[in-house]
C-alpha cells in the first residue's frame, strides 16, 4: 500500500525547532503491520518526555533521521491500512504510543483479540508498558480524544495514589500536588479524594487558582507565592511541576515534616534549575516511575484484575472530567506545531485539551 508518510521532528536542545520530515515508503516485511495514526492529544506529558528524553530514554522509541532531531511521543489511534503480521488485520483500530506522524510501523508481536506489542528490536530495552497496543473500538471523536488527553496520564495518577495509599501516605496528613491543574495532578487527586483518608492541597498559578479549586478534588488550593501559607503539619509531596523554586519552597516551609517528595512531572519545563535537592531540608526526592510500578501492581493483582480496576476508576474520572475539560480538535501538522508552542509558551488553558486529527 502506497501512502505518503510526514513525522513532526524537532531539535532536542531546542524544543521550539520543529520540522516536518518525509519517511521512506519502505515495502513491509513479513511480521510487519502499518499504522495509520488518526488522533493523538498533546498535553504538557509530552513536554516532560521531551525534558527527559535523553535521562530516560523517551527519544529512542521512534527515532529521528538524525541525532540532534527527536520524535516526541504521543497517546493517540491509529488503525492498521497494511499487514504482514500474524494475528494482525486491516482496518483494526487500536490506541496506543506513538509518534507525531501519519503512520508508524510495527512489528506485532504476542498479537490476539486484545492488542499486540511492537517487537521492534530498538524498543525492547524500554519499559515494555509504552509498546502495547490495544485494540478498541471505534468511538466518537470527543470520546477518543478524552481517553487520548486523559488515560495516559490518569494511569499514571492511579498507580501514584495505590502507592501512596499503600505506605499510609507515611502518617501524613496532607498530600501536596504542585500543578495541581494538570493532567496527571487531577487523577491522582481524584484517586485519593475518593479513597480518603487524607487532606489534599493544591498549588497553582494564580491564573488557574479558581479552575483548579472548581473540580472539587482538593481541600485546600494554594498560589506558588503563598508557599509560606502552607499548613506546618506532616505532608507527603508531588511534584508535577519539576520547577526546583517551587520545590525548594516546599522543604524551605515544611522542612522535617515533610516525610516524602515525590518527583513525577516537568510541567514547568523551562524553570531555572538551579536548586540542587540534596542540599534541600527534609527527604531526598525522588524520581517515580510509573511502568515499574504498573508492572509490581499487575504482577500482585493479575493482569485481568489490575486493568478491571484501572477501566472503572477511569471510566469516572473520565465521566467526571466533563465538567472542567473541554476537548478542542485542530487537524493537520501546521496545526499539531501551533499547538506544541502553545504549551511551551504556557498559552494553553487548564480547561482546554488539545487533540490533533490527521
Amino acid at each position: 500500500m502506497s501512502v505518503n508518510q510526514f513525522v513532526l521532528e524537532m531539535g532536542r536542545s531546542s524544543f521550539r525547532e520543529m520540522q516536518l520530515t518525509a519517511q521512506g515508503q519502505e515495502d513491509l516485511a513479513d511480521g510487519e503491520a502499518l499504522l495509520a495514526i488518526s488522533r493523538f492529544s498533546l498535553t504538557a506529558n509530552n513536554v516532560t518526555y521531551a525534558m527527559f528524553g535523553d535521562g530516560m530514554k523517551y527519544w529512542n522509541f521512534f527515532p529521528a533521521s538524525s541525532a540532534s532531531l527527536g520524535r516526541v511521543p504521543v497517546w493517540g489511534f491509529a488503525e492498521v491500512v497494511a499487514s504482514k503480521a500474524e494475528g494482525v488485520a486491516v482496518g483494526t483500530r487500536v490506541y496506543g504510543y506513538l509518534p507525531m506522524a501519519n503512520t508508524l510501523k510495527v512489528e506485532p508481536v504476542k498479537a490476539n483479540a486484545a492488542g499486540f506489542r511492537d517487537g521492534a528490536a530498538h524498543r525492547q530495552e524500554m519499559a515494555a508498558a509504552y509498546n502495547h497496543y490495544s485494540v478498541v473500538q471505534p468511538h466518537d471523536s470527543e470520546t477518543e480524544g478524552r481517553v487520548a488527553l486523559l488515560k495516559p496520564l490518569f494511569m499514571t495518577g492511579f498507580l501514584l495514589d495505590d502507592w501512596i495509599a499503600d505506605e499510609r501516605h507515611w502518617d501524613s496528613a496532607y498530600v501536596i500536588s504542585s500543578s495541581a491543574s494538570s493532567k496527571t495532578a487531577l487523577s491522582m487527586n481524584a484517586c485519593l479524594k475518593r479513597r480518603g483518608g487524607v487532606k489534599l492541597i493544591g498549588l497553582t498559578s494564580a491564573r488557574s487558582k479558581a479552575f483548579v479549586e472548581a473540580t472539587g478534588y482538593y481541600d485546600l488550593v494554594v498560589t506558588y507565592d503563598q508557599l509560606a501559607d502552607l499548613p506546618l503539619e506532616a505532608s507527603v509531596y508531588v511534584d508535577f511541576a519539576g520547577d526546583p523554586a517551587v520545590t525548594a519552597g516546599v522543604h524551605n516551609r515544611l522542612a522535617d515534616l515533610l516525610k516524602q517528595s515525590i518527583i513525577v512531572g516537568g510541567a514547568h519545563w523551562d524553570a531555572e534549575r538551579t536548586a540542587a535537592p540534596a542540599a534541600l531540608p527534609g527527604p531526598k526526592p525522588q524520581f517515580f516511575f510509573a511502568p515499574a510500578h504498573m508492572a509490581r501492581l499487575s504482577a500482585a493483582w493479575g493482569g485481568a484484575e489490575f486493568n478491571r480496576a484501572v477501566d472503572a476508576a477511569f471510566d469516572r474520572f473520565a465521566h467526571e472530567s466533563r465538567a472542567w475539560l473541554d476537548v478542542v480538535e485542530a487537524e493537520g501538522f501546521e496545526a499539531a506545531q501551533s499547538a506544541w508552542k502553545r504549551l511551551l509558551d504556557n498559552e494553553v488553558s487548564a480547561k482546554e485539551g488539545l487533540v490533533i486529527v490527521l
